[in-house]
Protein backbone atom coordinates (compact mmCIF):
# COMPACT_ATOMS: atom_id res chain seq x y z
CA UNK A 1 0.00 0.00 0.00
CA UNK A 2 1.35 3.05 -1.22
CA UNK A 3 1.80 5.97 0.80
CA UNK A 4 -0.86 8.09 -0.92
CA UNK A 5 -3.18 5.00 -0.54
CA UNK A 6 -2.34 5.47 3.27
CA UNK A 7 -3.29 9.12 3.14
CA UNK A 8 -6.12 8.30 1.61
CA UNK A 9 -7.20 5.53 4.11
CA UNK A 10 -6.42 7.84 7.28
CA UNK A 11 -9.04 10.38 6.00
CA UNK A 12 -11.58 7.80 5.34
CA UNK A 13 -10.95 6.72 8.65
CA UNK A 14 -11.35 10.64 10.01
CA UNK A 15 -14.75 11.07 8.86
CA UNK A 16 -15.77 8.08 11.11
CA UNK A 17 -14.99 10.00 13.67
CA UNK A 18 -17.75 12.60 15.49
CA UNK A 19 -15.61 15.93 16.40
CA UNK A 20 -17.11 18.01 18.55
CA UNK A 21 -18.39 22.16 17.97
CA UNK A 22 -15.02 23.16 19.29
CA UNK A 23 -13.05 20.97 17.21
CA UNK A 24 -14.70 21.74 14.33
CA UNK A 25 -14.78 25.40 15.17
CA UNK A 26 -10.92 24.94 15.26
CA UNK A 27 -9.84 22.84 12.53
CA UNK A 28 -12.24 25.45 10.73
CA UNK A 29 -10.26 28.48 12.05
CA UNK A 30 -6.47 27.30 11.85
CA UNK A 31 -7.16 25.60 7.92
CA UNK A 32 -9.19 29.22 7.08
CA UNK A 33 -5.81 31.10 8.35
CA UNK A 34 -3.77 29.37 6.89
CA UNK A 35 -5.48 29.61 2.95
CA UNK A 36 -6.34 33.07 3.98
CA UNK A 37 -2.76 34.29 5.30
CA UNK A 38 -0.09 31.64 4.84
CA UNK A 39 -0.55 31.62 1.43
CA UNK A 40 -0.93 34.71 0.11
CA UNK A 41 2.52 35.53 2.89
CA UNK A 42 4.28 32.50 0.67
CA UNK A 43 3.20 34.08 -3.09
CA UNK A 44 4.96 37.37 -1.87
CA UNK A 45 7.75 36.21 0.13
CA UNK A 46 8.71 33.75 -2.42
CA UNK A 47 6.92 35.88 -5.45
CA UNK A 48 10.09 38.66 -4.53
CA UNK A 49 13.02 36.65 -5.50
CA UNK A 50 11.99 36.87 -9.33
CA UNK A 51 10.67 40.41 -9.14
CA UNK A 52 10.30 41.87 -12.44
CA UNK A 53 7.50 43.46 -12.66
CA UNK A 54 5.09 42.07 -15.46
CA UNK A 55 1.74 44.32 -15.98
CA UNK A 56 1.34 47.89 -15.75
CA UNK A 57 -0.34 48.87 -11.97
CA UNK A 58 -3.63 50.02 -12.59
CA UNK A 59 -4.11 46.65 -15.40
CA UNK A 60 -2.50 44.44 -12.36
CA UNK A 61 -5.08 45.87 -9.57
CA UNK A 62 -8.15 46.38 -11.83
CA UNK A 63 -7.31 41.94 -12.88
CA UNK A 64 -6.42 41.37 -9.08
CA UNK A 65 -10.05 42.96 -7.43
CA UNK A 66 -11.98 40.68 -10.21
CA UNK A 67 -10.01 37.77 -9.03
CA UNK A 68 -10.84 38.58 -5.31
CA UNK A 69 -15.12 40.07 -6.07
CA UNK A 70 -15.52 36.39 -8.39
CA UNK A 71 -13.35 33.77 -6.32
CA UNK A 72 -14.17 34.77 -2.44
CA UNK A 73 -17.87 34.46 -2.59
CA UNK A 74 -17.18 30.76 -4.24
CA UNK A 75 -14.61 29.71 -1.11
CA UNK A 76 -17.13 31.31 1.04
CA UNK A 77 -20.39 29.61 0.27
CA UNK A 78 -18.43 25.99 -0.19
CA UNK A 79 -16.70 26.79 3.27
CA UNK A 80 -20.27 27.69 4.99
CA UNK A 81 -22.19 24.98 3.46
CA UNK A 82 -19.58 22.46 4.66
CA UNK A 83 -19.83 23.89 8.05
CA UNK A 84 -23.54 24.03 8.14
CA UNK A 85 -25.07 21.37 5.96
CA UNK A 86 -22.54 19.00 5.45
CA UNK A 87 -21.87 19.52 8.79
CA UNK A 88 -18.06 19.23 8.93
CA UNK A 89 -14.87 21.28 7.96
CA UNK A 90 -12.93 22.14 4.80
CA UNK A 91 -9.97 20.68 6.64
CA UNK A 92 -9.21 17.26 5.94
CA UNK A 93 -8.75 16.00 9.00
CA UNK A 94 -12.39 17.44 10.30
CA UNK A 95 -14.29 15.98 7.29
CA UNK A 96 -17.79 16.45 6.09
CA UNK A 97 -20.34 13.96 7.61
CA UNK A 98 -22.51 14.52 4.67
CA UNK A 99 -22.35 14.15 1.03
CA UNK A 100 -22.58 17.57 -0.61
CA UNK A 101 -23.85 17.73 -4.13
CA UNK A 102 -26.10 20.73 -3.88
CA UNK A 103 -26.04 24.30 -3.03
CA UNK A 104 -22.60 25.80 -4.90
CA UNK A 105 -21.21 21.57 -5.35
CA UNK A 106 -24.46 21.95 -7.66
CA UNK A 107 -22.28 23.97 -10.12
CA UNK A 108 -18.76 22.37 -9.77
CA UNK A 109 -17.08 19.48 -7.49
CA UNK A 110 -14.82 21.95 -5.90
CA UNK A 111 -16.15 25.32 -5.51
CA UNK A 112 -13.86 25.99 -2.50
CA UNK A 113 -10.87 25.61 -4.24
CA UNK A 114 -12.12 26.97 -7.68
CA UNK A 115 -12.55 30.52 -5.01
CA UNK A 116 -8.95 29.77 -3.69
CA UNK A 117 -7.31 30.01 -7.17
CA UNK A 118 -9.05 32.85 -8.20
CA UNK A 119 -8.13 34.31 -4.67
CA UNK A 120 -4.42 33.19 -4.77
CA UNK A 121 -4.05 34.53 -8.83
CA UNK A 122 -5.80 37.85 -7.13
CA UNK A 123 -2.84 37.96 -4.94
CA UNK A 124 -0.37 37.40 -7.39
CA UNK A 125 -1.81 40.04 -9.51
CA UNK A 126 -1.52 42.42 -7.02
CA UNK A 127 2.03 41.58 -5.97
CA UNK A 128 2.29 41.95 -10.12
CA UNK A 129 6.01 40.55 -9.98
CA UNK A 130 6.97 36.97 -12.26
CA UNK A 131 8.09 35.29 -8.99
CA UNK A 132 4.08 35.89 -7.39
CA UNK A 133 2.63 34.25 -10.35
CA UNK A 134 4.87 31.31 -10.55
CA UNK A 135 4.63 30.59 -6.95
CA UNK A 136 0.61 30.71 -7.17
CA UNK A 137 1.10 28.83 -9.95
CA UNK A 138 2.98 26.07 -8.09
CA UNK A 139 0.29 26.35 -5.34
CA UNK A 140 -2.22 25.50 -7.76
CA UNK A 141 -0.42 22.58 -9.56
CA UNK A 142 0.04 21.15 -5.85
CA UNK A 143 -3.64 21.55 -4.66
CA UNK A 144 -4.52 20.27 -8.23
CA UNK A 145 -2.52 16.99 -7.48
CA UNK A 146 -3.88 16.72 -3.69
CA UNK A 147 -7.59 17.08 -5.10
CA UNK A 148 -7.40 14.45 -8.04
CA UNK A 149 -4.84 12.11 -6.31
CA UNK A 150 -6.02 12.14 -2.60
CA UNK A 151 -9.47 14.08 -1.95
CA UNK A 152 -11.08 12.52 -5.10
CA UNK A 153 -10.11 8.81 -3.76
CA UNK A 154 -11.20 9.60 -0.71
CA UNK A 155 -14.70 11.28 -1.27
CA UNK A 156 -14.79 7.77 -3.61
CA UNK A 157 -14.25 5.58 -0.76
CA UNK A 158 -16.81 7.08 1.65
CA UNK A 159 -19.51 7.91 -0.77
CA UNK A 160 -19.45 4.81 -3.20
CA UNK A 161 -21.68 4.82 -6.45
CA UNK A 162 -23.08 8.17 -5.35
CA UNK A 163 -20.30 9.88 -5.40
CA UNK A 164 -19.29 8.43 -8.80
CA UNK A 165 -22.77 9.04 -10.55
CA UNK A 166 -21.52 12.93 -9.17
CA UNK A 167 -18.31 13.28 -10.97
CA UNK A 168 -20.00 12.02 -14.10
CA UNK A 169 -22.86 14.98 -13.70
CA UNK A 170 -20.39 17.87 -12.22
CA UNK A 171 -17.59 18.96 -13.83
CA UNK A 172 -14.41 19.48 -11.99
CA UNK A 173 -13.62 23.02 -11.06
CA UNK A 174 -15.11 24.97 -13.82
CA UNK A 175 -18.61 25.68 -13.82
CA UNK A 176 -19.56 25.14 -17.71
CA UNK A 177 -23.09 23.27 -16.90
CA UNK A 178 -25.62 22.99 -14.42
CA UNK A 179 -26.59 20.34 -12.17
CA UNK A 180 -30.73 19.76 -13.58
Amino acid sequence: MGLINKLVEFLVGRSKIEHSVLARTIATILGASFFIAAFPAIVFGLGRLLNKTLLPGDASIIISLVCFIFGVPWMLSAVFWQLLVGRGTPVPIVPTKKFLQNGPYKYVRNPMMLGFFLYVMGWAFFFNNAGAFLTAAVIIVLLLLELKFIEEPELTKRFGDAYREYKKEIPFLLPWRVKK
